[in-house]
């Protein structure tokens, strides 16, 4: 196979590798069961040494993309992403993976801490914001907005600005990924084949302000961690529930 680098100067060859790969199993140029070019094939045709090659592949393992056989070599999965192209590109998806792995570990402990500290005031900002959330699900509207000012306002209610300095910091990817799992969820409403989704979302949210506004922070842990992997799931799952 003729793999082309794309540049990336902020992005290692391990990464760009990686994103190759998956734009290949997004494309379908690679399908379910299929071997990817053994590590002499990409370390000559990517000009990478064998540990990048290694690591491109372990981050695919580990987003259960790919399995190795010791001896035999590297094959794809059935996987849910073969579908994702008709919406995202590769380095959306890449982004998505990345961000939702920052976001489980910042967000979760971020409600747990808001459970904790948050002022009768800041508990109605997270009230409000999914509120106008659900006034745009019931007109049929995207609601990045709201749903933003939802996860800010839990940030906020940690007392702590380095929380919402960090979640700030990503969030031009995080309104990229509610964009694009508001927007699918919204097809799929549409089309009837998940007609409760966008409910489903709200009623995640729900649980969270329930267990911040009753202060039990291992329950807003458990809420928020929760609506993070189903995000994921959302997204990444376009041909099933």
């Amino acid at each position: 196979m003729n793999i082309k680098i794309r540049p990336k100067n902020s992005v290692k060859l391990a990464d760009q590798l990686h994103d190759q790969l998956l734009d290949w199993i997004i494309s379908g140029i690679l399908k379910e069961g299929d071997k990817i070019p053994s590590e002499n094939e990409l370390c000559k045709s990517f000009q990478v040494s064998r540990p990048i090659v290694r690591e491109a592949i372990l981050k695919l393992q580990e987003e259960d993309l790919v399995a190795t056989k010791k001896g035999i070599g590297t094959f794809v999965l059935d996987s849910p992403l073969k579908d994702l192209s008709k919406y995202v590109s590769a380095q959306d998806v890449s982004d998505i993976l990345e961000s939702h792995e920052v976001r489980i570990a910042l967000e979760a402990e971020s409600a747990a801490l808001a459970a904790l500290r948050r002022s009768p005031e800041q508990l109605v900002v997270i009230k409000n914001a999914q509120l106008a959330m659900r006034k745009d699900f019931e007109e049929s509207n995207l609601s990045i907005q709201a749903d933003y000012e939802f996860h800010i306002g839990i940030a906020q209610a940690t007392n702590n600005d380095i929380f919402v300095q960090l979640l700030e910091n990503l969030h031009i990817g995080l309104r990229k990924t509610m964009a694009i799992g508001q927007e699918l969820s919204r097809e799929r409403v549409k089309s009837k084949i998940s007609p409760e989704r966008n409910n489903q979302v709200l009623e995640e949210h729900q649980r969270i302000i329930d267990a911040i506004e009753i202060q039990d922070q291992e329950a807003a842990r458990f809420a928020m961690r929760y609506h993070i992997s189903k995000i994921k799931q959302r997204i990444m799952d376009v041909q099933t529930e």
